[in-house]
């Protein structure tokens, strides 16, 4: 008989899929000098500093999470429902930081002053729908097990 295997699969996935959805462009703005894209690495880059500690919790989270389906820790379940609870969170704070912006210059220059959450859902990309979507797995992943 086979071993069955204790690898989350789906918990796995959906992790890698948020970590992946860090590097390709979260959010697209546009403005008179045309379509602005960032990706992750871009906020960290040229966010301010409670920008950046927000963005890295999203990939922090993402990383944490792959690493944790690799290695053998004690609480490991709790400690996977932590990296998806970061994850989770840093992006929260993300958009809570870009809509409650005070007319600073945040990212490359753009002046994006004061902006509403649903002109941030608008301007979600690719990334930003790859990270949801890498969520909506894990938790799928972490409550059945598979």
């Amino acid at each position: 008989m086979a071993k069955k295997s204790s690898l989350n699969v789906l918990y796995l996935v959906g992790m890698a899929l948020v970590a992946l959805g860090f590097v390709l462009p979260i959010f697209q703005f546009s403005s008179i000098l045309g379509k602005h894209q960032f990706t992750g690495f871009d906020l960290v880059g040229d966010g301010d500093t409670a920008l950046k500690i927000y963005t890295l919790l999203i990939f922090i989270g993402g990383i944490a999470g792959v690493v944790l389906s690799f290695v053998k820790v004690q609480n490991a379940k709790l400690l996977k429902l932590a990296a998806l609870l970061v994850s989770i969170i840093g992006f929260v704070l993300v958009v809570v930081s870009i809509v409650h912006s005070d007319g600073a210059a945040i990212i490359k220059g753009l002046n994006l002053g004061k902006k509403t959450v649903s002109f941030i859902f608008k301007s979600l990309y690719a990334g930003s729908y790859m990270i949801v979507a890498g969520w909506i797995i894990a938790i799928a992943g972490f409550v059945t097990g598979k």
